[in-house]
Order: C-alpha cells, then structure tokens, then sequence
C-alpha cells in the first residue's frame, strides 16, 4: 500500500481528478477577514466530502469504494475500470455466481492492455489511485507510458451502472496498441428475500450486437437482461465477451471510451436504455453531479422537497468538529434507497450493499435515530411499523424486496425498536401516532410489549432477560452470551421511555409501575454483573457461572441507557477500563485484546483488531456523561481523521493493526477474514454525537431542548443552525436553545 501522507492539513477538503468540476482545494468560506480563521462550508459541497485520492496495488488490504443511487448501488473493483456486486434489487449483475467452484462476485469491464491483464502489472504500473465522491468515484493507472482515467457512477433513478474512459498517450512519440475488456454479467431478478450476497444465474445466453458495440447478456431463470457495451465502437468481439479496441494515439493525444451497463427485464428493453444512456452520455453525468449537489444542499434545508426533515447546519471554524458531523451525514446519505420496487417505500439500509443489498436492521439504525429523526422522519416511522408487525423477536431484519422478516433473532430489537420510536417522537411531536393501529394494536402497546419482552427471557430466574447464544449477540465473541449487561440495559431506558409516554396520556400509576421496575432493574444488573475494581462486565451463564467479558458494548450500552444508576467508583473505574484497554489514538478496540476470547475471531467490528462504526462515537457519548471533555475531544479530533476513505466503514483497524491513512484508522476490507462491508448506516452515530453530547443538546419528549455543551474544546462560537423540534425550528449555541422566527 502506498497511500499519500502528505495531506496533514485538510484532508477532508480534497482537490479532485482531472476534468471534474468540483476541483477545489479549501471549502467555501463566510465573509472572514484575511488571516482570520474561516467558516467551514454549510451545507458541505461534493468536493468537500470526497475521500482522499488513494493509491494502492491488486494486493494491497483496502475496502473498494462504491457508488450509489436511488435504486441501487455499484462497487468498482481492485483496478482502473472493473467493477463488481451490481445490485438494483431485486436486478442483479455480477453478484454470486451460482454454479460449482464459483468464485463469488463477477467482475465486468476489466482491462486488458497488449494482452497483459492490467491489474495485476508490477509496480509501478500496477498502482491505481481512487477517489470516492458522493456523485462518483475517479480512478487513475499509469502504465507504459499510458495514463487510464475513469469515472464511474450511477444515473438517477436508472437500473445502469456509466463509466468514462479516458486513455492517454503521455509520451512524445506516436503509440499503437490494443484494449480488451473482459464482460461478465450473470445477470439475475430475485423477488424472494436476498439476505447475504447478490444472486447470479451462471448460464445467461451472451449475445454480440455489433452494430451497438454491445454485448446483451439475458437470464434464462428469470426476467432479467443487460447490455454492456462502448460508444466510440469496439472493434471486434473475441473469446465470446472480450471487447477489443485497436487505438492510435498522438503524441499527448488522448481518446475517451464511454462504457454503459443497463439492466431492464427484457433483452428489447435493456437495449432501448443502453441506447437511451449512450446517447446522452455527457449530459447524464453533468446530470448526476448536479442531482447529488442539490441532494447534499437539500439535506440541509428546512422543507426540502428530497427529505422529510432536515439535518440542521453546523457552522463552525474547527475542522475537526465539521468532519465529526459530515461524517456521520455521508454514512446517512449512502443508505437512503427509494426504489420503485421496495415492499415499504423510501427506506434506509443498514449496509452498503457489498453483503447485504436490502436489509434494515433495528439495532443499526437505532444507533443513528436521533440523526435520521432530523433528517428523513417519515422513512424511520414506516421502518418502525415495519419491524412492529414483522415478527421481530425471531428475526434480525427486514427484506425491503419481499418485505419479509429475515435472518436469526437479534437481542437488541426491542430495545432497538423503542429507541427508534422514541427519538422520532422527540423530533417530531407527533404523538397522536401511538394510537395507529397495527396488527389490531396500538403502536404505545407495541412498545409496551418490547419494553417488557426481556420478563419472557427471564428463564434462570435472576430477574435479567437470557439474550441467547452468539448468533443473537455479537456474532464474533464467543463468551458474550445469556445474560449480558448491555441488552439487559437496553430495558431499562425503553421502560422509562414508554413510562413518559404513559405519563403523557395522564396514565401516572402506570408511569410509576414502569420506572420502578426499571430502577429495580439496574440495581440487579449493577449487583449481579459488574466486575467491581475493573470497569467491566460479566456474564450470566445457565450453569450459574460468569463469563468476564471485556468488550466496549457493555461500557456503551450501559453508560447511555442507565448512567444515572452507576455510583461515582463505577463511573470512575469504567472510564478507566476504557483508557486503559479499549482506547487507541486513531479508533479504538470493540474488545480488549488482553481479554480470554481475543483469538476466537478477528473480524473487526467487534475484536480486538478494531471497532465497528458507532462505537467510538458511542463510547464518547458515554464519556462525556462520566470524564473530562478536555480528554475525550482530544481523542475525537483523531477519530474523525477516518472520514478521510469517504463515509465510515462497517469497521476500521487500530493503528497497531494497519498503518493509519493520511491520519485516518484504516478502514477494514471485505476481504476474509475481516468481510466487513464499505459503509454502514450505524457510521450517522457521528452526527449525533455532535449534536447530543459536543453541542449537549438533549431533544426531550416534553420538557423542550436543554443544552448541556462540551464545544470549548471545539469551537466555543460554533452553532447548529434549523434544528428540527416539535414543529419549530431553532439554533442551539453554548448557551443554549433558541427559536427561530418563522
């Protein structure tokens, strides 16, 4: 790996590939003097929230970058012009073949120069660079004295991946030579749910359409064909699918090859679109620039018409505080998915698409709530109905193609669910919702079930909910089992969030009934599963047994769900723990690596390797509640570093493991062992942390918006700007909440 490290300034503002238009160095600025310090972009341009250019080879550990639209999603592969795992569900292409030896995703549109698979070159011809943008992502090679430039993205609100392809003589002396490109399609609809991977029929019929300069590959089992092909024409087909073009280039001469794959049910369809794109080629990508301009604007702006809510604007000088925020805000945007062919509507994804291309999760999207809750209400309520008729309590998600529950119980959904509801009903006041029926209840009995659910989980009999085995915990700590702290928090805050729900409708007695078993609650969480003198936590077993278990999700959970019911020695001691084995200067470990279980998988979301996505932002949540601000900002003015890859990954290594990138924590690849995907909708943690606990603004049910502000280690002018809170709009500084005039 050979990513630049000379980029310690700002390194959320980057300069982009030649030609684009969003080329800028600095953000825009307010109206400062010279030499003062400058107001940050607000709302953020493309530019500002594009990743760093990157180089790296065939072999290097790095998370392919990956590009979006309304429907669907594209990841480029490990070279100038591939690209992979073309999902538009239920239309796939280049998923999982299904067919012996299959070597999982297809590649398609991979180059070949002279014969020689350009990829794989040896340094350094074999270096690519990429940068990801929101709108697109730009890749560069330089091999013999040729430069290959491409731009990928997706068309709005088209099943159709474009790519340009721009090939450069950068010598003095004329060149001639020969381009090949490898097409592959395994093209497949798949309308049952997807759950892991994307489908791929391994025997679609490939037809040549030389007068189109395209290759149609159509679906025999189901109803699905693509066309991909080039404008200028390629010369001859070979092997079947291998594209050849013969090129003559000038001295410093260049010529740009226009790839299109477009997906459509019919063989006649698909065509009409690859003609329809191809034709319009340029227009569509000044097009699908300025579509995801206005987008990143309108997220921003009260009464938008792309969102049903608005995050407000953050304005501030601290660059660091700025990259907090828009970090978390690129993880949101990249879930969003309004397909025509979704069973619920407008949804948001829990992961990027690479392994997962149409679940939603409870537990991952009740991490960012508070965030979506601002900005897209009306998605996260239908995600709640959802999830409240969809059998929760034997599943881990929903499948936005068939709209069915899938997947193994997860034991943070109800805890998961009412945290959703509750931040969406803090934002929006719209109380009057709790009377919806569904399923023949009311949505206030729903979440009087989950907050009381872990009562039927109580099978030992010690008054805590028994969470199951690892496929309903974290999957990848073998001793976190049965009754573990941190899911058995999760009750606590949900019985007294549904308590001051009861409370609003004049129910006091039942409002009581609620706390006190919560208050009960915490006081046998804190006797029976704290490891006095550590700062960690154990956990119940059936035989009687404890597991010590030294992982970050317990110190998490239970700092945000139950802080008012630790003692000061707890607080004290817990903090400690974290400092001591948790805590890295760039990230941080979701396990301690001197725990029992560290060798047991390194996947690094929840090991010793590294952290998923909320749980820096989460862990600092927690400690603004219990340490110094001064200690935990420190910390975070690194951890927004990571940012600098694009949005959050799923996980991102501790510098121990893999050397930091331009500053930031490594994202963690998809590749065995780690399979952790590009981004993840849990990564929107980050905005709230600045929102909840840097700006210490506390969006309440009934009692207003109070302020709580940690900003002096920040920016001590900084303020939020269109804060969205029970049908007004306000600005929240250091000190405090005010309303803005209509």
């Amino acid at each position: 790996m050979s990513a630049r490290r000379d980029l310690d300034r700002r390194t959320f503002l980057k300069l982009g590939a030649a030609g684009t238009a969003v080329a800028a160095i600095a953000p825009s600025i307010g109206g400062a003097s010279a030499g003062a310090r400058r107001t940050l972009s607000s709302p953020p341009t493309l530019a500002d929230l594009a990743g760093d250019r990157l180089t790296y080879r065939l072999r290097d550990l790095f998370n392919c970058s990956v590009v979006m639209n309304e429907w669907g999603y594209a990841q480029v592969a490990k070279s100038v012009s591939a690209m992979t795992a073309i999902s538009f569900p239920p239309y796939a292409c280049c998923g999982v073949s299904e067919t012996a030896w299959s070597p999982g995703f297809l590649l398609t549109c991979e180059m070949f120069l002279d014969g020689r698979f350009l990829a794989i070159a040896a340094p350094p011809d074999g270096d690519v660079e990429y940068q990801w943008f929101p709108h697109c992502v730009d890749r560069t090679q330089t091999a013999e004295n040729l430069q290959f430039s491409t731009r990928m993205f997706l068309p709005s609100k088209h099943r159709a991946v474009m790519q340009s392809i721009t090939v450069r003589n950068l010598s003095g002396a004329k060149r001639r030579f020969t381009l090949a490109f490898d097409m592959r399609g395994a093209v497949s609809k798949k309308t049952k749910p997807w759950f892991v991977n994307s489908p791929g029929e391994a025997d679609n019929r490939v037809t040549w359409d030389a007068g189109r300069g395209c290759l149609l590959f159509e679906a025999q089992h189901s109803e699905i064909a693509a066309a991909q092909g080039f404008h200028p024409l390629p010369r001859r087909v070979e092997q079947a699918r291998m594209l050849h073009f013969d090129l003559d280039l000038g001295p410093r001469e260049q010529k740009e090859l226009n790839f299109v794959l477009a997906i459509a049910e019919t063989g006649r369809a698909a065509i009409e679109l690859y003609d329809g794109l191809q034709a319009r080629f340029a227009d569509l990508e000044k097009e699908n620039e300025a579509i995801f301009a206005s987008l990143v604007r309108s997220a921003f702006r009260p009464d938008n018409s792309a969102f049903s809510g608005n995050l407000p604007q953050l304005i501030t000088n601290d660059e660091s505080l700025w990259k907090l925020y828009h970090n978390g805000f690129a993880n949101l945007l990249f879930a969003r998915r309004l397909s025509p062919d979704s069973a619920y509507g407008p949804t948001y994804l829990t992961l990027s698409g690479h392994v997962l291309p149409t679940l939603s999760f409870p537990w991952d999207t009740s991490l960012s709530s508070l965030a979506l809750a601002l900005l897209d209400p009306i998605p996260l309520r239908n995600l709640v109905e959802v999830w409240l008729k969809g059998r929760m309590h034997e599943h881990h998600s929903t499948d936005y193609v068939s709209g069915e529950p899938v997947g193994p119980w997860y034991a943070a959904n109800d805890a998961a669910i009412v945290r959703c509801t509750w931040r969406y009903l803090s934002v929006t006041g719209d109380f009057a919702w709790l009377d919806k029926k569904i399923s023949d209840r009311t949505v206030l009995d729903h979440l009087d079930e989950h907050a009381l659910y872990w009562k039927k989980l109580d099978r030992l009999g010690h008054g805590l909910a028994d969470y199951g085995t690892i496929e309903n915990l974290l999957e990848v700590v073998s001793t976190y089992l049965h009754e573990v702290a941190g899911m058995n928090s999760g009750n606590v805050r949900s019985m007294r969030v549904v308590a001051d729900l009861h409370e609003r409708r004049g129910n006091a007695s039942r409002a009581k009934q609620l706390r006190g078993e919560a208050t009960e609650l915490a006081e046998r969480i804190n006797r029976l599963l704290y490891v006095n003198g550590e700062g960690y936590w154990r956990c119940g077993q059936p035989d009687g047994t404890f597991n010590e278990v030294r992982h970050c999700y317990d110190f998490l959970a239970v700092v945000d769900n139950m802080v008012e019911d630790l003692t000061p020695t707890q607080k004290q001691e817990m903090s400690a723990f974290f400092w001591r084995e948790l805590h890295s200067e760039k990230w941080m470990r979701a396990l301690a690596q001197g725990d029992a279980d560290s060798t047991w998988n390194i996947r690094p979301d929840h090991s010793c390797l590294g952290a998923y996505a909320a749980w820096p932002p989460m862990t600092a949540k927690g400690l603004y509640k219990i340490d110094s601000p001064e200690r935990i900002s420190r910390w975070l003015q690194e951890v927004a570093k990571a940012g600098n890859q694009g949005p959050i990954g799923q996980a991102h290594f501790v510098e121990e493991v893999y050397p930091p990138v331009n500053g930031g924590a490594l994202k963690s690849s998809a590749d065995a062992p780690f399979i952790e995907d590009w981004c993840c909708i849990a990564g929107g943690a980050f905005t709230e942390l600045v929102i909840d606990s840097i700006f210490g603004a506390e969006l309440t049910l009934s009692d207003g918006i109070r302020v709580n502000s940690h900003l002096g280690d920040f920016d001590s002018s900084a303020r939020l700007e269109g804060v969205r809170y029970q049908g007004g709009l306000y600005t929240i500084t250091k000190d405090g909440a005010r309303r803005e005039k209509a």
